[in-house]
């Protein structure tokens, strides 16, 4: 094979991501690409989609460096000149590899090699996006809140304004209103996004958020740290006592328990601290009518007025023990 059919191959395989033993300092690639080794310092890392970095994903990725060497490329775009980030001294905004650079920086690499591609800001966060969906293993609340930037990006709002419009969406459905002709649009178009990454009905995605922003904090920071994971933690926030809380999230990552056990114990913790519900009757009508009548009667031994000499409420209350008599015959 030619040095030149090499060097093509070897551009390509940057590109899927396979194996480069080596690497010039610049190589031509199509219109706006190259691949470069970009120094680290100059690459700036905005936040990331992923909230938990795997550890051990990266300690992986460390050692397959030292035994074969860098694998592959990351994508950085080079900042426009205004951005704030030049004035940090950055060159470029990392789109994706941010694992495989934590691993070079870790092992003492000042450089790293990169393609380098004229980006907008929505193709960063497009391609971003893509990317964590194919090749990362992001929870479940994380792919939602990339659905959700994915979204206002293309809608061309902001992400609060997006969760404002589901609301009245859902509003709608319940009540019979009208939406305007706008949201009504956006409604469609925030459809269309999940059904590209098969990502179910939006009303489905709507509850889905709406249950993983209320979860506790303690189960929610648990989460994001990758200890649990989405399902169990969904699980736990339901548990209304803190404290019940608690000491089951400790259990489920000391022992990392299957939902089904988690339910089972939850289920068994409740029996145990609760009345059991089957033998909580709702009250009947007879029962509420004695009750009353007791009510009234203990009232009435608390007036003065029963202390005195009263024909006719010994009459009555004669009355009273007879047809309580009666009631004790047929009960």
């Amino acid at each position: 094979m030619s040095s030149a059919a090499k060097k093509k191959m070897s551009v390509g395989s940057n590109w899927l991501g396979g194996l480069v033993t080596s690497s010039p300092e610049s190589v031509p690639s199509s219109a706006g690409e190259s691949i470069s080794e970009v120094a680290i310092a100059k690459i700036w890392k905005p936040k990331q989609q992923r909230i938990y970095f795997d550890r051990a994903e990266i300690d992986k990725l460390k050692t397959a460096i030292k035994d074969e060497g860098f694998r592959g490329s990351v994508l950085v775009t080079p900042l426009s000149d205004d951005h704030s980030a030049r004035t940090e001294g950055f060159e470029y905004e990392l789109v994706f590899g941010a694992n495989r650079v934590t691993a070079c920086e870790e092992l003492g690499s000042t450089k790293i090699r990169a393609e380098i591609k004229a980006l907008d800001p929505k193709q960063v966060r497009r391609i971003r996006f893509d990317e964590n969906m194919v090749r990362k293993n992001l929870n479940h609340f994380e792919v939602l809140l990339g659905y959700l930037e994915l979204m206002a990006d293309e809608a061309g709002t902001t992400s609060e304004v997006v969760e404002q419009e589901l609301n009245q969406m859902s509003n709608s459905a319940k009540r019979g209103g009208d939406i305007s002709e706008a949201v009504s649009n956006h409604i469609e178009l925030y459809q269309s996004i999940l059904d590209r990454y098969k990502g179910g009905k939006l009303t489905t995605f709507r509850s889905k958020l709406i249950r993983f922003r209320s979860l506790p904090d303690n189960v929610r920071t648990a989460l994001d740290a990758g200890k649990v994971d989405a399902s169990k933690a969904l699980e736990l926030g339901s548990v209304k006592n803190a404290e019940e809380r608690a000491d089951l999230l400790d259990w489920v990552i000391s022992d990392n328990p299957p939902v089904a056990d988690i339910r089972k114990e939850k289920r068994q913790r409740t029996e145990r601290t609760e009345p059991d519900k089957k033998e909580k009757k709702k009250p009947t009508v007879n029962m509420r009518k004695a009750s009353s009548a007791i009510d009234e009667l203990t009232s009435l031994l608390q007036c003065k007025s029963l202390e005195t000499k009263n024909k006719e409420a010994s009459e009555l209350l004669s009355q009273i023990n007879e047809l309580i008599a009666q009631l004790h015959k047929i009960v």
